[in-house]
């Protein structure tokens, strides 16, 4: 198919949209996917009263939320979108104009911002189906309730994602998915996240529809969906009174740990090692040796090098009075003992994640320059210390974490790219392919992002090889970033088409003093992850509070609690 194919239809109901929805039509022009060729106004529905004071309450919180954590809801601002259309067809939905556009025009898709139920003449006359947004589990169509049900239910993840209408169909068809973390002190941030991802879903979409044609747009689209094992509900009604309740106790909760955290905890990245295992057990971390670094820095981030029989760990380290990290390395003796840590390069701007590869008998490293929107790849000229800067390999982007792969005559790139400074740089995956590592031409794959769960997305240390299966460590960032990590098996990788599967997985909270994982790093007799250590000023106090907090924090404990307390609190006071 080529680009520009689609002729689209938009259905709102009056000339202001949200800004998040207009920054969709900026880049859905901008992408190539399609062309907008009219516009069909619809009446707004009426409010009842129960849903009046259900928004007001709702915008208190927001207002609240964000002049405490200064974090207003700006995705959710109306604004104009009359200005950015150009030669377009106007008309009122079941008008005379409506009936001819219906009648004479070809349309391929229409996209539908109401919340509204889709109007049924649109959706036999659309080639592809009435595309429409949806949130949340149940989901819900209207941005104004997006995220409340997850912070108030301590949920990781905000579900977002894409559905279709078709003549043939009685229930919708989802045809993309994606999450985004759930902040756990601010619901604004959450929910600012969430719909200023939601901006890229129509247009990427779109011009994944028009790349790879409608048979394996639908093949894809079906194979990444099974990994969301969600049903096709809605919510029947918007949170309220007791939603607004739970928020706020969930704000004072956040509040209490906070406070007991600065006064009785501190939480330090650090470098475990342990013997290499299988793909299936290497999330595990049964068996490992802690590398502490002194108390005023962390170690995260590491990659494991065997060079004339040495092994080697480069990885990040950030001292905490400077804030800027830089990288080092150290060698690791027999003995389990290791080498005082070199710097081998730093820059004025934040490094991290020093991948390095090897490319015609020349090491290579690419670290997370992030900061400086590019991705930079240095040479090695005297290993493993001394490093040159080689060429910019990608400009004007904010990557994190560029992952390469050597796979089926190309080298691929995976890394976690955002597009918006209120979006998450953690939860979404894109994959781009080259002739040669060293190249300035990096096609981007059609289905970008390939993985856009904030649970799976980011990098979490070098693609392996086992038993001829590719494997890909993944971060877990929902809910807090670096809670985990995975490994997922590589199904499928090619130019059309990514598939993967999570094979294994290992959250530690709190587990062995750590509170997260993020990277993993692998010799061929070792490997090295890192963690956050928990250092406990109550010692073993603190793990029974943490218990106890754990235990009244789930829903179920919480009930019977209120179940018990009732008849109890009767008695005491008829006695």
């Amino acid at each position: 198919m080529s680009a520009n194919l689609f002729r689209i239809v938009l259905i709102v109901d009056g000339e202001y949209i949200s800004a998040w929805q207009s920054l969709m039509l900026e880049r859905l022009q901008a992408s190539g996917g399609g062309v907008l060729v009219a516009v069909i106004f619809r009446q707004p529905l009426a409010s009842g009263i129960e849903k009046k004071i259900n928004f007001f309450l709702f915008r208190v919180l927001h207002f609240l939320d964000g002049k405490i954590f200064k974090a207003p809801v700006n995705a959710q601002k109306p604004v104009s979108f009359l200005d950015q259309l150009g030669d377009v067809f106007f008309c009122a939905a079941n008008s005379r104009r409506y009936q001819k556009l219906l009648k004479e025009q070809t349309l391929d898709v229409a996209i539908d911002l109401t919340g509204q139920e889709p109007l049924s003449a649109v959706i036999a006359s659309v080639r592809y189906g009435v595309w429409r947004y949806f949130h949340g589990y149940p989901a819900a169509m209207m941005d104004c309730y997006v995220g409340i049900r997850e912070y108030a239910n301590r949920e990781d993840e905000i579900i977002s994602g894409v559905e279709r209408s078709l003549p043939s169909q009685s229930v919708p068809e989802r045809i993309f998915y994606a999450t985004t973390s759930t902040d756990m002190v601010s619901i604004n941030r959450g929910i600012e996240s969430t719909l200023w991802k939601m901006a890229d879903f129509i247009p990427q979409r779109l011009s994944e529809l028009a790349q790879v044609g409608e048979s394996l747009f639908f093949q894809n689209a079906s194979a990444r969906l099974r990994q969301f094992p969600f049903a096709q509900q809605y919510a029947s009604s918007p949170p309220g009174l007791l939603m607004t309740l739970r928020v706020l106790w969930r704000y004072l909760s956040n509040f209490i740990r906070k406070l007991y955290n600065s006064l009785f905890r501190n939480e330090q990245w650090i470098l475990l090692t342990s013997e290499a295992g299988d793909a299936s057990s290497l999330c595990m971390l049964g068996h490992f040796r802690k590398l502490i670094p002194s108390r005023d820095r962390f170690w995260a981030d590491p990659f494991v090098v065997e060079h004339e029989g040495e092994q080697y760990v480069f990885f990040e380290e950030l001292v905490y009075a400077n804030g800027v990290g830089h990288l080092a390395c150290i060698r690791l003796n027999a003995d389990g003992s290791y080498s005082d840590p070199v710097t081998i390069l730093e820059k004025p701007y934040h490094l991290s994640y020093p991948f390095i590869f090897k490319y015609q008998g020349q090491y290579y490293l690419i670290p997370e320059t992030a900061e400086n929107h590019t991705i930079e790849v240095y040479r090695c000229e005297a290993f493993p210390y001394r490093w040159v800067f080689e060429k910019n390999l990608m400009e004007n982007v904010e990557a994190y974490d560029s992952t390469l792969l050597e796979h089926a005559g190309r080298w691929w790139m995976f890394v976690s790219m955002r597009n918006h400074q209120s979006c998450s740089p953690s939860e979404a995956l894109y994959l781009f392919y080259a002739d040669n590592p060293l190249s300035t031409q990096w096609h981007a794959h059609p289905q970008n992002p390939v993985v856009a769960r904030a649970s799976h997305a980011r990098p979490g240390g070098g693609i392996f090889e086992e038993g001829g299966r590719l494997y890909r460590p993944s971060q877990n960032c929902a809910g807090v970033y670096g809670r985990g990590l995975n490994i997922n098996l590589i199904r499928q990788l090619d130019t059309s088409t990514y598939r993967e599967e999570t094979v294994s997985r290992y959250v530690p909270d709190g587990a062995n003093d750590m509170n997260g994982v993020h990277t993993l790093g692998l010799g061929e007799k070792i490997s090295v992850s890192d963690a956050v250590h928990i250092h406990r000023r109550l010692g073993m106090l603190d793990r029974w509070v943490v218990k106890l907090s754990s235990f009244f924090n789930y829903a179920g404990h919480r009930q019977i609690l209120v179940v018990v307390a009732i008849p109890l609190a009767w008695l005491w006071f008829h006695i």
